[in-house]
């Protein structure tokens, strides 16, 4: 039903380390970039369809999207399209820490136009609330509220 591996982010493996195998993914593309300090990719790479998101953990750098230096820092969240030409490079006094993802493109997602989630089949149980909001009227309420916005949707699709 999961799977789990650990990272330690104060000492992560350097370079590029894909989680694939690790936790067993089948439809989402998961990698960690530890880029040591001035250094960078040595060449840039494109997707036929997959596009990308760089999440910056730590350090600083820059990502290289075709022919223009964006700068990153912690906290910077970068969508890159899948035919785009990229690369990181690490700021010469940090090591750059990423998250990549990335996902197939499918036809069938999202399958209401204003969804706020690419892949939105997912199936809320509002009545099964997990152990640390049993009882919780506040959050019983809000779950109320949810459904019937989640229906409202449905309606007007």
């Amino acid at each position: 039903m999961y799977s789990r591996t650990n990272i330690d982010f104060n000492d992560p493996p350097p370079w590029l380390n894909m989680l694939r195998n690790d936790l067993n993914l089948q439809g989402v593309g998961l990698g960690l970039a530890n880029v040591p300090r001035g250094k960078g990719y040595t060449f840039m790479h494109s997707h036929g369809e997959q596009e990308e998101v760089y999440i910056v953990l730590s350090g600083s750098g820059i990502i290289r999207i075709e022919d223009e230096d964006i700068d990153l820092r912690p906290g910077d969240f970068v969508r890159v399209a899948p035919q785009a030409k990229r690369a990181l490079k690490a700021s010469d006094e940090s090591d750059l820490l990423v998250i990549i993802a990335g996902a197939p493109v499918t036809e069938n997602y999202p399958k209401n136009p204003k969804s706020s989630s690419l892949i939105d089949d997912g199936i809320p149980d509002w009545d099964n609330l997990p152990p640390w909001c049993e009882g919780n009227e506040k959050i019983i309420e809000i779950n109320r509220k949810l459904r019937a916005q989640r229906e409202k949707l449905k309606t007007d699709s």
